[in-house]
């Protein structure tokens, strides 16, 4: 039952009032500051950015309309991503500009850490999902592959939306401290920290650090030595390019998730809090970073979006399948010998979610 007094069900059903065993400030907190202008003010212009280089990239998955399973990950990831980059980077630097902390606003600032900790545990489900997606685009005979399945994907969406729902709404808030410009469960209000540890979360944290390292090592385990050497540049680039891709998404979602539980169970300086911060922040960003860098399908999706056709056919900049046919066939060349070439290559992987092919529009 606490856990469920502690969560944004209570506020719910409780007339939009905390548990005052567990939230009910002190007098003497509800009027202190510390204020952290130069750090609030990274905060803001970082988590700004992020949010700047991903609603390009969100738009562009939109704009697609695809079916496809792993769109409809990378579309959910998106939302929660941005979520949580709104609250654990803008709003925190403007926590940290101000000097507010969770007894200032006690309401306004449990709402939002419940939705940021719904995002970051709804947000982990979506990148196992996406990693395993990957692991069955780089061998279909992976076990896990049946979830993709038009019968059972489904059901794995059902799934996804009930978690989000649990995430958010029955999980303990997180807190935020300006003291240490930080996110935490316990409100450090004077009462047993004990009883503010959220074990969903821990299982959340633990299960993405290890499924996540397990499933991307197994990525480049397949593509390094089962794919092994190959003479053809273009699937040498789009090797690389998937391992980058999945190191960047993978080293931060752990890091993030370990950082955490250490915080939980054995506290930290604050130099680890707030390093910790500055990860989760990168765990959220770096998944536009990584898309626009390392995936030429979603870098062309985007540039085909926020550039008008006119103003790339000035430039010469073709983006997609029917653009270089219009080209080619303007210069009187034919995609056979394009075609041929990537054939000779032998690759047996099925690289068009990660970069773009020529078959990518």
């Amino acid at each position: 039952m606490t856990t469920l007094q502690m969560s944004m069900f209570h506020l719910f059903t409780n007339s939009f009032t905390l548990w005052d065993d567990a939230y009910g400030c002190p007098k003497n907190l509800t009027t202190m500051r510390f204020e952290r202008p130069v750090l609030g003010g990274f905060f803001v212009f970082s988590g700004l950015l992020f949010i700047a280089l991903y609603i390009p990239c969100f738009l562009a998955i939109l704009k697609k309309k695809s079916r496809a399973p792993v769109y409809q990950i990378m579309l959910a990831l998106a939302v929660y991503d941005i979520l949580s980059l709104s609250i654990n980077s803008v709003c925190t630097g403007i926590f940290d500009i101000l000097g507010i902390s969770f007894c200032n606003y006690p309401i306004l600032i449990f709402c939002l850490g419940a939705t940021v900790g719904g995002s970051w545990m709804s947000g982990c489900l979506a990148c196992v999902l996406l990693a395993v997606e990957r692991c069955v685009e780089i061998s279909p005979q992976f076990p896990l592959e049946f979830l993709f399945s038009q019968n059972v994907f489904p059901v794995v969406r059902i799934l996804m939306v009930l978690y989000t729902i649990y995430s958010y709404v029955f999980v303990k808030a997180l807190i935020f401290s300006a003291e240490y410009s930080c996110w935490f469960f316990d409100p450090m209000i004077g009462k047993d920290p004990l009883i503010y540890h959220s074990y969903p979360h821990s299982v959340n944290n633990y299960s993405v650090g290890i499924a996540t390292t397990v499933l991307y090592v197994y990525v480049a385990y397949r593509l390094i030595y089962k794919h092994g050497y190959s003479t053809s540049m273009w699937l040498y680039k789009t090797k690389r390019q998937i391992l980058f891709q999945a190191i960047t998404l993978c080293i931060f979602h752990t890091t993030a998730a370990f950082i955490y539980e250490y915080m939980q169970m054995f506290g930290a300086t604050f130099e680890l809090i707030v390093f910790s911060q500055f990860v989760w922040q990168w765990s959220s960003g770096a998944v536009c970073v990584a898309y626009l860098v390392f995936n030429r399908t979603m870098r062309n999706m985007v540039v085909r979006l926020i550039i008008p056709r006119t103003v790339r056919k000035k430039r010469g900049w073709y983006i997609g399948a029917d653009e270089h046919i219009a080209l080619e066939q303007a210069g009187g060349v034919t995609l056979s010998a394009g075609i041929a070439a990537i054939n000779a290559a032998g690759g047996t992987v099925k690289f068009d979610n990660f970069v773009l092919n020529c078959t990518s529009s």
